[in-house]
């Protein structure tokens, strides 16, 4: 899925999807952060508003870089949000990539957050799907474009993919009131867990090609 390999995707509500350049990593990570300001992992994450407010877009973007260079990163021509997909055996967050953004990171989440992220990020890696599948790292609208179809749009390029080949699509859903938005798009709830003893639930979902 390299950008120079794809050509746009008109979602059914009207927004059109396309593959991300690789330089707007940045912009993107932003679109991100104030997409998930109000999501309740990244709330536990980075409880102090101030801090999510000023620093987790910075993380998303150190998060994106590799996403977007690789091509696997949907967005719209008014960047109104960004899917962040990782093709099969591709999802794993190499340690290198925590490491070489270390500053951000510990901007981002501060001294004691950076234990909390790091347990986090096991509890979520541990269960992830074992089979081939495209994984969807994560997905946001700008907030004021939401209930526009915009998501729907970004998700449908690698879900038609996943369809084609015949490979499923996994993800991890960190709002229970976004399970019926991606019910519709095919995706099923197989577990429920809880980051932590005092974290909020996550919700593995799972979508078998049709």
């Amino acid at each position: 899925m390299r950008g120079a390999d794809v050509t746009d995707a008109r979602g059914p509500a009207g927004p059109t999807a396309r593959t991300a350049a690789a330089g707007q990593w940045r912009q993107l990570g932003q679109v991100l952060g104030r997409g998930f300001q109000d999501d309740p992992v990244w709330q536990y994450l980075v409880p102090d508003e101030r801090r999510r407010r000023r620093h987790v877009g910075a993380v998303f973007a150190a998060l994106l870089r590799r996403r977007a260079a690789a091509g696997t990163t949907w967005t719209t021509s008014g960047l109104d949000g960004a899917a962040v997909w990782a093709g099969p055996d591709e999802w794993r967050t190499p340690w290198w990539d925590i490491v070489g953004h270390a500053p951000t990171i510990l901007r981002g989440f501060g001294l004691t957050g950076v234990a909390r992220a790091l347990r986090s990020l096991s509890a979520i890696e541990s269960g992830h799907a074992d089979e081939p599948h495209w994984y969807l790292e994560f997905l946001a609208t700008e907030p004021d474009r939401r209930g526009r179809g915009v998501g729907s749009a970004l998700m449908a390029p690698v879900l038609e993919r996943c369809d084609d080949e015949g490979v499923g699509a996994y993800l991890e859903s960190s709002k229970e009131a976004n399970l019926a938005f991606y019910g519709r798009a095919g995706f099923e709830v197989t577990e429920e867990f809880a980051l932590g003893p005092d974290g909020p639930p996550v919700w593995r979902m799972w979508r078998d090609p049709r």
